[in-house]
C-alpha cells in the first residue's frame, strides 16, 4: 500500500486504526495523485502506472491482492473525472465474481483504503507501520503521530553514488543477522554483496549497504520483492559497490587486508599501500582453544619467526624452547597465510617443520605429527630431549633452510590420541622442571571441555582434570609416593580446609577404613 502511494507522488501518508460498529478498521490515506480507473485495482500484474514509473521500476505485482479475502472500502480521487468515487469489496467478494457497485467518493484528494482489521493484527500494528516507515522516502503518521525515518545509510563511513543507487561503507557489519542490504524505496531485501574481513586483532568486517534510487535494470522477484533478480545490472552493481568498498579503506591511514583483497583492489583500480607490518605474538596452542583466544597482541617490528599451526603437544613443547638459543632474541608471531604475498610477510623467517629427539638409555626415538613413539615406549624420566626446527630464511618457496636444535626439559605426547590414559609423558633428569610446570603442559595438551559431557560446567571439569594431571606430574618427577601424597592434598583443599576454623588446627590420623579428627591445643 505504501510502494502504491509512493508512485502515485504521495508527500505524506496518514494510518489510523478506529472503532465503528464494533468493528476495527486500518485506514490508509495518501495526497497521490489518485486512481481514474477502479478496474485497475484489481487486474493482477497491471496497475496502469505511466512510463516514468514503469521505467524506474517494475511496478506490476499483486497490488490489492494482498488483501485478498479482507472487507476493504477504498476511496480514491479521479484526477479526469475531478471527483472522488469510492466501492465496497466485502469478504466473500474477492473469488465469487460478482459485480462491485461504484458510488460516490467523499475525499478531494488521494486514495483512502479501509481494511477490517482482525484481533491479532492489532497487537503488532504500531510496530509493523513503524518498520515500514523508518527507511521509507516520505513521511508517514500513525494515529496523528508522525514516526521515525532515517536514512538507510545511517551511520556509514563512507558513502557514493553508483549505478542509480548510494552506496555506503561500514568497518563492521550493521545488518546481521536479518542481512537486509538493499533499500528498494523503503523496503529492505536481502541480497548478497561484497566484504572484506580485515586480518588484524579485531577482525573488521567491510560490507555494504545500497539504497536504490533510479536503476531500472536492477529488478526485484514479483509479487513480493523479497530478492533480487541476478542479472547483468546486479553483477554491475556488486562490482561498483566493491570498488567503493575498497576506496573507503583507502580513505584510512592503513589497512590488514588479505593479500587476495589488495590485489582485488589493484584490479578495481583502487590503490592500496600494502597491509600495514606485524603480526599476533604467538601463543602455544591448547586442546581447548575451541573457546577462541581471549586477545590478539600484534608484535612490534623487530626480528620476528612465523610459527605454523602446531598440535598442542608440538606447541607446548616449543613454548619451553622459546627464550634459549639461539631463538632467544627472536619473537614468535602467529602464521596468518591470508598475508601471504605481500613483501614484508614473505621476507620474514618462518617454521617449516618441527620434530623430536629423545635419549633415552643409549636409543634415539623420535617424534612429530608424522611419527609416534612406540606403543609401549613408558612415560617417565628420559636423558635428554632436543626439539628440532626447521627455519627458512624466509617464506618464499626457494629460501635457504637451515635446523636449530634446542634441549627442553619435558615432553608430553598426545602418540596419535587425545586420552590422558594413552600419553607419553617425559621429563629429563635433574632438568629443573617443577611438578607444576609439567602439570600445566599436561593440562594445556589435553584439556577439552566439550570432550565430558559428565561434569555440571567447564570449571568442574577444568578443575578436575587439573587434579589429575597435577598426579601425573607429580608421579613422574617424584615418585608414587608423593603422587599419592599430592592426591590427598588435593582433596584436603578442595573438601575439608573450609571447615576449619580460622583460629584452630587440627590433626589428622589415616589409614585405609579409619580416620580420626582432633583439634590441637591452643
Amino acid at each position: 500500500m505504501f510502494q502504491n502511494a509512493r508512485r502515485a507522488g504521495a508527500t505524506c501518508i496518514a494510518v489510523d486504526l478506529t472503532e465503528q460498529e464494533g468493528r476495527s478498521l486500518l485506514h490508509i490515506r495518501d495526497d497521490g495523485c489518485g486512481i481514474d480507473d477502479p478496474a485497475a485495482l484489481l487486474m493482477l500484474g497491471h496497475s496502469g502506472w505511466g512510463d516514468d514509473i514503469a521505467r524506474s521500476e517494475d511496478p506490476a505485482g499483486m497490488g490489492m491482492f494482498s488483501l485478498a479475502g479482507r472487507a476493504v472500502d477504498i476511496q480514491s480521487f479521479s484526477p479526469s473525472a475531478g471527483a472522488a468515487w469510492k466501492v465496497e469489496i466485502p469478504a466473500d467478494a474477492w473469488d465469487s465474481g460478482a459485480p462491485l457497485a461504484l458510488g460516490q467518493g467523499m475525499i478531494d484528494q488521494g486514495t483512502l483504503i479501509s481494511i477490517e482489521m482482525p484481533d491479532e493484527w492489532i497487537h503488532g500494528l504500531h510496530a509493523a507501520v513503524a518498520d515500514a516507515a523508518r527507511h521509507f522516502p516520505i513521511p508517514i503518521m500513525l494515529n496523528g503521530a508522525m514516526l521515525l525515518r532515517e536514512d538507510f545509510l545511517k551511520d556509514a563511513m563512507f558513502v557514493e553514488n553508483a549505478c542509480g543507487c548510494r552506496i555506503g561503507v561500514y568497518d563492521r557489519d550493521p545488518d546481521w543477522p536479518r542481512d537486509q542490504r538493499i533499500n528498494f524505496h523503503g523496503h529492505r531485501v536481502k541480497c548478497a554483496l561484497p566484504t572484506v574481513r580485515e586480518e588484524k586483532d579485531n577482525g573488521s568486517l567491510w560490507t555494504v549497504r545500497i539504497d536504490i534510487m533510479d536503476a531500472p535494470e536492477i529488478h526485484m522477484v514479483l509479487p513480493a520483492r523479497k530478492e533480487v533478480i541476478d542479472n547483468a545490472a546486479l553483477k554491475a552493481l556488486r562490482d561498483a559497490a566493491e570498488q567503493i568498498l575498497y576506496k573507503a579503506i583507502a580513505t584510512r591511514p592503513d589497512h590488514r587486508l588479505p593479500f587476495t583483497a589488495w590485489q582485488r583492489a589493484c584490479e578495481l583500480s583502487v590503490t592500496l599501500p600494502q597491509a600495514r607490518s606485524g603480526l599476533a605474538i604467538w601463543r602455544p596452542q591448547t586442546a581447548d582453544d575451541c573457546h577462541g583466544r581471549s586477545s590478539r597482541m600484534i608484535a612490534p617490528e623487530g626480528a620476528m619467526l612465523i610459527v605454523p599451526a602446531l598440535e598442542s603437544d608440538i606447541a607446548q613443547a616449543l613454548a619451553l624452547a622459546r627464550g634459549k638459543p639461539p631463538i632467544e632474541d627472536v619473537q614468535l608471531v602467529e602464521a596468518e597465510d591470508a598475508l601471504q604475498g605481500y613483501a614484508w610477510y614473505d621476507d620474514l623467517p618462518v617454521i617449516r617443520d618441527i620434530s623430536l629427539r629423545i635419549d633415552r638409555e643409549g636409543s634415539v626415538h623420535r617424534y612429530d605429527d608424522d611419527m609416534c613413539l612406540p606403543a609401549d615406549f613408558a612415560c617417565g624420566l628420559v636423558d635428554r630431549i632436543v626439539i628440532e626446527l626447521t627455519v627458512c630464511e624466509t617464506g618464499r618457496t626457494d629460501a635457504p633452510r637451515s635446523v636449530h636444535s634446542i634441549e627442553i626439559p619435558a615432553l608430553v605426547c598426545r602418540n596419535g590420541g587425545w586420552d590422558i590414559a594413552e600419553a607419553i609423558i617425559l621429563a629429563t633428569r635433574d632438568d629443573g622442571i617443577t611438578p607444576d610446570r609439567l602439570s600445566r603442559m599436561i593440562y594445556a595438551t589435553f584439556f577439552c571441555g566439550a570432550d565430558d559431557g559428565d561434569c555440571d560446567s567447564w570449571d568442574t571439569q577444568s578443575r578436575s582434570f587439573e587434579r589429575e594431571a597435577r598426579q601425573h606430574a607429580t608421579h613422574i618427577l617424584l615418585g608414587e609416593d608423593a603422587a599419592t601424597l599430592e592426591a590427598i592434598n588435593m582433596s584436603a583443599w578442595d573438601n575439608l580446609s573450609w571447615l576449619i576454623p580460622l583460629d584452630r588446627k587440627i590433626v589428622i590420623h589415616a589409614e585405609r577404613g579409619a580416620i580420626t579428627v582432633d583439634f590441637l591445643p591452643n
